[in-house]
């Protein structure tokens, strides 16, 4: 593509974007900020509302644990950026692991080569899918032993799909994330004159509805399949689930949302 037609590409990224006016983010402190910025740079404008805060699960009982794991571990695997975060923080890497590393999705690849230096297996942007591709290309007959680096919180879906698939799996919970405690009162939705709502985890959810009364029509975003079935179980109608778990999946399901606004009721669901 020219240089004019990436020009293009972009103002119409903003536009489409615009059309969708305000967007309540409601992840930790910190990653509300970098997903405003970026929302910034593409014309939208955003309302920050943290609805969890992330916990590193630092004890020297896990440390020990992780360094015991760790050497006997065909596969170390990351379903969250803030997991490779919370692993590093208690295993400090001198060198990369020699076990081969797995994850979901490409934010997480991203944080894991980063800090890890490299990445072998990228699944897609669940943990079931995770799961299917490590058992259809991670040669698990031979290399079984499989080493989780997860949320405290997190289900054990991945962990059960491994198992049946002939993987040893070793859990070790690095991390949580906590919820914002009930508001009392909750903060009218329409208060914050706000279109979309970004949920990102089935925490936010929780964090969402303590703190917000949904009184007003709002479009609602999900980062993935969990956080789509923890917002419907809370009563919140789900507009579209990002394809992939990233900012640029929730970037796409929004533009998606608006373009098929623009086209009316013939346009695909």
């Amino acid at each position: 593509m020219g240089e004019a037609g990436r020009g293009h590409a972009a103002v119409s990224e903003r536009a489409t974007l615009a059309a969708g006016r305000r967007v309540l983010l409601t992840r930790s402190e910190e990653d509300n900020a970098d997903w405003a910025a970026r929302f910034a740079q593409r014309g939208c404008e955003t309302v920050a509302l943290p609805c969890l805060r992330c916990e590193p699960l630092a004890t020297p009982a896990r440390k020990a644990a992780l360094a015991a794991a760790l050497p006997e571990a065909d596969w170390l695997v990351f379903t969250s950026r803030r997991g490779v975060e919370s692993f590093t923080a208690l295993e400090p890497p001198d060198s990369p692991p020699r076990c081969r590393i797995a994850v979901v999705g490409a934010a997480t690849a991203e944080a894991a080569a980063a800090a890890l230096g490299r990445v072998d297996l990228v699944g897609g942007g669940t943990a079931v899918a995770l799961a299917a591709t490590l058992a259809d290309v991670g040669d698990l007959e031979r290399r079984k032993r499989v080493l989780l680096a997860l949320a405290e919180n997190a289900p054990d879906t991945l962990e059960k799909a491994l198992t049946e698939a002939g993987a040893e799996c070793t859990r070790i919970d690095v991390y949580r994330t906590v919820p914002a405690a009930p508001a009392e009162p909750r903060r009218p939705l329409s208060a914050l004159r706000v279109d979309n709502v970004v949920l990102a985890s089935p925490s936010a959810v929780t964090g969402f509805v303590h703190q917000v009364d949904v009184d007003v029509p709002v479009n609602v975003y999900t980062i993935g399949p969990s956080t789509t079935a923890a917002a419907r179980r809370a009563g919140l109608p789900v507009t579209a689930e990002a394809r992939e778990p990233s900012f640029e999946g929730i970037l796409e399901a929004m533009q998606w949302r608006n373009r098929a606004s623009r086209r009316g009721p013939g346009c695909p669901r």
